[in-house]
């Protein structure tokens, strides 16, 4: 255990290896004796959360298999493992628990230390708001797609002679959800790699490199056809403390310090409870070392 710990960088001697095991030894006795049990549903549970959006949608039997695929164990081996540490974290909680449900909120003070010493990473890149009509090329022929194409220059023409014929034309939208709304397309991020990657290179090199109010000519993108309007543009800039984190979300800069903070505090709490429990628990116990 030594040798291969060492192998992976962690230096450390058999005497603190063995506290540690000694340590866990001690919690698994203490979770046995409160009679905690962790079921397979938990397991699972847990499993699910910490997958993510994608974990919410799959069945027991795919997050099994997602473990053996991408831990490259047993679903027997991780559920054992799983089970004695969501048994350990809940005979934390329930010992301590009153120090846990007493953390103290971060403060504005510390809010405000962190976004002074941390406001780079609240720096936002060019973004454009967009309107668009759209034609999807995607399920066409190649025929279809050159009539698809004359089509929006048709529209492309009358347009260009009267910039009010966009929203009349926004009507002929192949985007549904954007056709009842003036052809709102949202915002663009010019760092959104997911975006680019769906809409193209070329579409997102045409519509950052136009103005508030333009209007272009027909743009293609991987799905097809487009004719823009930017509504607005927003040149790089760092967001103050009290700014949204973007127009999508509730969420200020504030508002995500603070939930950073707190889950930090939590964190550093549980740990020190972990600490206080393990000792009290060795001061109970008999150990005995039989060392070579």
């Amino acid at each position: 255990t030594v040798k291969l710990l060492q192998a992976t960088g962690i230096n450390k001697s058999e005497q603190e290896i063995l506290e540690v095991m000694i340590d866990d030894v001690l919690l698994k006795q203490g979770t046995e004796k409160e009679g905690i049990n962790i079921s397979e549903a938990e397991i699972i549970s847990a499993l699910r959360k910490e997958v993510g959006a994608s974990g919410q949608a799959a069945t027991d039997d795919q997050l099994k298999q997602f473990v053996e695929q991408r831990m490259q164990v047993s679903w027997n081996v991780y559920a054992d493992r799983s089970k004695t540490t969501l048994g350990i974290q809940r005979y934390i909680r329930k010992v301590k628990g009153s120090k846990l449900s007493n953390i103290p909120a971060p403060s504005q003070p510390e809010i405000q230390r962190f976004y002074d010493s941390n406001s780079k990473q609240f720096f936002v890149p060019k973004t454009v708001t967009l309107d668009h009509i759209y034609v999807d090329t995607r399920s066409l022929t190649a025929d279809e797609k050159a009539k698809a194409l004359e089509r929006i220059k048709e529209y492309s023409t009358k347009i260009k002679k009267d910039s009010k014929e966009f929203d009349k034309y926004v009507e002929f939208s192949d985007d549904s959800a954007s056709k009842y709304n003036n052809g709102r397309f949202g915002t663009l991020r010019i760092d959104d790699v997911n975006r680019k990657k769906f809409m193209g290179e070329d579409f997102f090199t045409a519509v950052f490199a136009m103005n508030k109010g333009d209007i272009s000519s027909v743009i293609t993108s991987n799905v097809g056809y487009h004719i823009v309007r930017v509504s607005d543009v927003s040149e790089p800039r760092l967001l103050g403390i009290h700014e949204k984190i973007s127009e999508n979300q509730k969420l200020t800069v504030s508002d995500t310090i603070k939930q950073y903070l707190t889950a930090q505090k939590q964190d550093m709490i549980f740990k020190e409870c972990v600490k206080e429990v393990t000792e009290d628990l060795r001061k109970k116990a008999d150990i005995k070392y039989f060392l070579k």
